[in-house]
């Protein structure tokens, strides 16, 4: 660097000079070299340098300023660098809680959402060689990573390419497979070109994994799985289902396995709750019954929708609980009925409010002429900051203490 900078201050005060001198050199490079794709973009190229010597990278930047062209910096890192656990395992490492560095994190076996996903679809898979696995960089997150241990001729890891994981399992769709993208909520939105496109339109087989739906805690604003239920519910043929526990996660994934046309389940980031039967086979279930009010819900968010009725009926008041089970064509006609018969209704879900199933129930409330009490209860229209579920819940109104409220609020 120190060479060029000179080099450019000397020859540099003379134009014409400098020019033939620099396109002397180009033409060697080209010569000895092969071509670099940077350069043919028309990016000047600086690299490949040690992202892990501190003086050179900020004397190459301090260069690349100077230039005033555009330029390209190359510069390689290795993850975990000086920690040997971290850099065999840079994936385990990618975000971690406390440990003693001493022993290093060890892997234990996860029960939650996505360990299940993956262990289910690892079963599907010895009974189907058609059934293929897609993910964008994220094969560990959403429990891959034994079903590319056991299938790796069947696991597709495209790095970070949401639309690209998308259409190519469109393609193998096409072909007669079996595929199952796995993909964070909060990542799967940069696909939603591919999912008209790629898939809606030629009525692809595809099964969407959507991990991480909902709020996801201590990831921050970034992972918040907010907007899915709105962009997936707007897919033609796309059927969407929300599993509330383990076992329906296991029900819903062997279904859409077996069912003609795209398919997305959606859960969340951890464990299962209190609520465990398995009422996959319904489109709705009345998992509570009750005479002054409904609270309308899916996913996990039903433990807390239990929870507030039981507070309620605590205090005289008999809520139901009404869990859906597809959102993209609830049971309309269950649901105006229990809202009929309590004469409210609560909508409670985590997600976003633009696109979010509560609005529609209201609509389809409205062209029913049911004249019920109604309310909703969502992730607003904001952006949802970092903290712990639990937290998030209560500051907007979604934990069991905030829906009884909304409750007695709307009554």
């Amino acid at each position: 660097i120190a060479f060029k900078r000179a080099y450019r201050r000397t020859i540099g005060k003379y134009e014409h000079v400098y020019r033939v001198i620099h396109r002397v050199k180009e033409w060697v490079k080209d010569l000895v070299m092969p071509d670099n794709l940077f350069e043919e973009m028309g990016f000047y190229y600086l690299g490949p340098i040690d992202g892990h010597d501190i003086r050179t990278v900020s004397r190459t930047l301090q260069y690349a300023r100077e230039l005033r062209i555009p330029v390209l910096v190359h510069v390689r890192t290795v993850k975990g660098r000086g920690y040997a656990p971290a850099e065999r395992s840079p994936d385990v490492y990618h975000g971690v809680s406390p440990f003693d560095p001493e022993q290093g994190i060890r892997r234990a076996e996860k029960q939650d959402f996505s360990a299940v996903f993956g262990e289910t679809l690892r079963a599907e898979a010895e009974a189907d060689e058609r059934i293929v696995a897609v993910t964008a960089a994220m094969a560990d997150g959403t429990g891959l990573t034994r079903f590319a241990q056991q299938f790796p001729k069947r696991f597709f890891d495209v790095g970070i390419a949401e639309g690209h994981a998308v259409s190519l399992a469109a393609g193998m769709s096409r072909q007669g497979l079996r595929p199952v993208a796995a993909i964070y909520s909060s990542f799967l939105q940069r696909a939603f070109d591919m999912l008209i496109h790629d898939v809606s339109l030629s009525g692809e087989s595809v099964v969407l994994a959507v991990d991480r739906a909902g709020l996801v805690g201590a990831d921050g604003e970034t992972h918040q799985g907010s907007f899915d239920v709105g962009y997936l519910c707007q897919v033609p043929g796309l059927r969407l289902w929300s599993p509330a526990n383990f076992a329906e996660l296991r029900s819903m994934l062997a279904r859409a396995l077996r069912t003609p046309g795209p398919t997305a389940l959606r859960y969340p980031r951890g464990g299962e709750g209190a609520f465990r039967e398995d009422t996959s086979a319904l489109d709705a279930a009345l998992v509570r019954p009750g005479r002054n009010a409904v609270i309308v819900t899916y996913g996990v968010l039903v433990n807390e929708a239990l929870a507030a009725a039981e507070e309620l009926e605590k205090q005289g008041v008999s809520a139901a609980v009404l869990k859906l089970n597809r959102l993209d064509a609830p049971d309309f006609d269950l649901i105006c009925k229990t809202a009929t018969e309590t004469g409210a209704v609560l909508a409670a879900e985590e997600t976003a409010e633009a696109g979010c199933v509560g609005t529609r129930i209201l609509a389809e409330m409205a062209r029913r002429g049911i004249a019920a009490k109604a309310a909703l209860r969502n992730l607003g229209s904001g952006v949802v900051p970092q903290g712990t579920v639990a937290e998030l819940r209560a500051m907007l109104g979604l934990d069991a203490a905030g829906l009884a409220a909304a409750v007695r609020a709307l009554l």
